[in-house]
């Protein structure tokens, strides 16, 4: 059994024992006040054993805690109606409580006056369809829509109070969607189109990294796009993977004289993702080290968990600290 089956299998148990407890806890505060109880000890977040145990634990975990309890009340649950344990590692995770909900796919009015669970699995299935009709525009056009492409689905997700960034990371459009859904290798490609597509690898290996849409003349823009349907697939042509930002579109309202204005990327690579191109020996050994400290740790470590030296190279390589993490893989 690896580090990481070994860690969930402890947290499981813990989490058992715990869920145990609370049910048979007559309110929600008992055991909270209990400096010298079972309860402070193992579970709260003033003691050691409580932070290691909370750190362990997934969101997935705590927010189907939320709904598991929404499912009980018939109603989003306030914070006074979740055991205090729960509610003081959900409030720490998620930072305040209609967040959590609000990621737990729950209305954010909690308590009794709240919307009941079958009228909010109602809208969470409507809210399924239309992520679906995005998900779909999103195929055909190979690149994450605009609100502007969509006038009619952004009227219709208006309701649910999000921007466009959140909407798109519901409709899970990332990397892996794109991969599976919006590239393909394009047979017989026109002679101008692999020279162009050469040149844009030559580039990559000389700067490290793929090169953006506008890095490259209006042209070639143009040209690879007709050939090869989009940007996206013209750079799979030639093995690479486009610059991503790590949160696309999270200024983008709904508001409809906000769509049809034009409104400038930003250029800067900071808040971006993207896989390095052919790493120096000194880099890939780098990130073969990381590599390790995640097999040992059994997760992604936080930053004081890497030696000084290793994270400073690896962050001055790739630009930022996500990014570097980026470099581990999607899994």
């Amino acid at each position: 059994m690896n580090g990481g089956k070994k860690t969930e299998a402890r947290w499981e148990k813990k989490l058992s024992q715990l869920l145990k407890t609370a049910s048979e806890a007559k309110e929600m505060e008992e055991g909270s006040q209990e400096r010298s109880g079972f309860l402070y000890r193992e579970f709260s977040l003033e003691t050691p054993k409580g932070r290691e145990f909370y750190r362990e634990l997934p969101d997935s975990v705590l927010l189907e805690l939320l709904r598991s309890r929404a499912r009980e009340l018939d109603h989003s649950p306030s914070q006074k109606e979740m055991f205090w344990v729960l509610r003081e590692y959900i409030r720490k995770r998620f930072r305040r409580w209609p967040y959590a909900l609000e990621a737990a796919g729950l209305k954010r009015a909690s308590g009794a006056g709240g919307k009941s669970w079958k009228q909010m699995e109602e809208e969470q299935e409507q809210y399924r369809q239309l992520l679906w009709q995005l998900r779909q525009q999103a195929k055909e056009l190979c690149r994450i829509p605009h609100p502007s492409d969509a006038p009619e689905l952004c009227a219709k997700l208006k309701s649910y109070g999000k921007d466009w960034g959140a909407i798109v990371q519901d409709a899970g459009l990332n990397e892996e969607f794109f991969e599976k859904h919006a590239v393909y290798l394009v047979k017989d490609l026109d002679e101008t189109s692999r020279g162009y597509l050469q040149e844009i690898r030559k580039k990559a290996e000389e700067t490290g990294r793929p090169p953006r849409k506008n890095e490259v003349s209006k042209q070639v823009q143009e040209t690879l796009t007709a050939s090869c349907k989009s940007w996206r697939n013209a750079l799979y042509q030639v093995g690479l993977e486009p610059v991503v930002r790590i949160r696309p579109f999270s200024s983008t309202k709904l508001e409809p004289r906000e769509i049809s204005g034009s409104r400038r990327h930003n250029q800067t690579l900071y808040d971006c993702c993207y896989y390095l191109v052919n790493p120096d020996e000194q880099t890939a050994g780098d990130l073969n080290k990381l590599r390790e400290i995640c097999e040992r740790l059994g997760r992604i470590p936080e930053k004081k968990e890497v030696p000084t030296e290793l994270r400073k190279r690896l962050q001055n390589v790739c630009g930022s600290w996500t990014n570097v993490l980026y470099q581990l893989g999607r899994k």
